[in-house]
């Protein structure tokens, strides 16, 4: 007897194509608290929904009572593979698979394929909210929070959900006010200013003799590229990308790796045409659903670009390692370079297969010699 083709993947398609056009707050700097239920989770900036591409994602740590701070169960268990880079949502019925280098879904249960990837935030995946909700027989609701300025409520509900929202949020007040105090008082200097992989006129002094270090690839051509992602999962750091438009048209299963083990997405456009920019955007959007502003240009199209929404990256030091080079003889010419420099540093190497095999000592290096890389902050829309 033949089996009938399940219902639930046509069904879920619509739900996605409806749930791309929800309004998004204006505003980049909300508040997103996580209802469970009946509770609220303890807010962290490590923890917080937030938008991508008009998609909404959450830690998949929320549909975890184990994992989701509270407690509260949505009848669902989560794993995380950090080898395979592999996110698992399931139940006994179904079981959610987001490959985050590949940038795919699906159910293993059922052998159905959604349109959705996971991403990496904060060194946590996180997972688009509407898909897990379909899948699984969820809902969630986003409101607004009328007594916190610019706050707002994300709120993930199962069949045990007793409140409508309203009278939750109402409810919930001084719950979400003590949530909000914890957050406040938990915040160091460093995530109270804005941290953006870019160079300020005048960059701020660093503390305690560690300089901050930001890294990113120009990237003309994908030669090396995977290699140098080989070697910063292998240690845990994070850079900027700064892709030429044909790479991003080219290889877009190394532009969604690049994407979904948490590093960032810059165009380049190496002699500064809009023509390039707005293609390499318009291709980026595509083929990962996701939108930047990071543009790597020469100094005399900054100015104009910037003006229109454009963050123009301005290095420190651009270095390309040549074919006899060794990686300490490398790294030795990288902190010479950068002398005695105690403040934010903005560091640009090509994206070559030179540049992948030094980099592992570079790494060491900077790290021996106090420079610590940071963790690019992600473009929000």
């Amino acid at each position: 007897m033949r089996k009938k083709r399940p219902v639930l993947p046509l069904v879920l398609a619509v739900i996605l194509a409806v749930g791309m056009f929800q309004p998004m707050p204006a505003a980049a700097a909300n508040l997103y608290f996580t209802g469970i239920n009946d509770s609220v989770a303890p807010l962290t900036s490590s923890s917080m929904p937030y938008w991508s591409g008009g998609t909404l994602y959450v830690p998949y740590t929320v549909f975890d009572a184990n994992q989701n701070g509270v407690g509260v169960s949505l009848g669902l268990y989560t794993s995380y593979n950090h080898r395979s880079h592999i996110v698992t949502i399931f139940n006994l019925k179904q079981m959610l698979v987001f490959d985050l280098e590949r940038g795919t879904c699906r159910d293993d249960m059922t052998g159905a394929a959604y349109d959705a990837r996971a991403v990496m935030r904060y060194g946590k995946p996180y997972v688009p909210l509407y898909v897990v909700c379909s899948v699984f027989g969820l809902e969630y609701s986003y409101n607004q929070l009328s007594y916190i300025s610019q706050g707002y409520l994300v709120r993930i509900k199962s069949a045990d959900a007793v409140l409508d929202d309203g009278l939750f949020i109402d409810r919930a007040r001084e719950l979400i006010n003590n949530r909000l105090r914890d957050y406040t008082q938990s915040l160091s200097p460093a995530e109270t200013t804005p941290t953006i992989p870019v160079s300020p006129s005048e960059p701020p002094e660093v503390d305690g003799g560690n300089v901050a270090t930001y890294l990113a690839f120009r990237c003309e051509s994908a030669d090396g590229l995977s290699a140098i992602l080989n070697t910063l999962d292998g240690t845990g750091q994070y850079a900027l990308f700064f892709l030429a438009p044909q790479v991003i048209e080219e290889e877009g299963g190394l532009v969604r790796r690049i994407l979904g083990t948490g590093h960032s997405v810059g165009i380049l456009a190496w002699e500064g045409e809009k023509e390039a920019l707005s293609r390499g955007r318009l291709a980026l959007e595509e083929l990962a659903h996701t939108r930047t502003t990071l543009a790597y240009v020469p100094d005399g199209a900054r100015a104009g670009l910037e003006e229109q929404g454009w963050v123009c990256w301005k290095e420190t030091l651009y270095l390309e390692p040549g074919d006899s080079v060794g990686g300490t003889a490398f790294a030795g010419t990288v902190l010479n370079r950068l002398g005695t420099r105690r403040r934010t540093v903005y560091l640009t190497l090509e994206g070559s297969g030179n540049t992948a095999r030094v980099l592992s000592a570079l790494l060491r290096q900077l790290s021996s010699n106090h420079y610590t890389v940071a963790v690019p902050m992600e473009t929000r829309l």
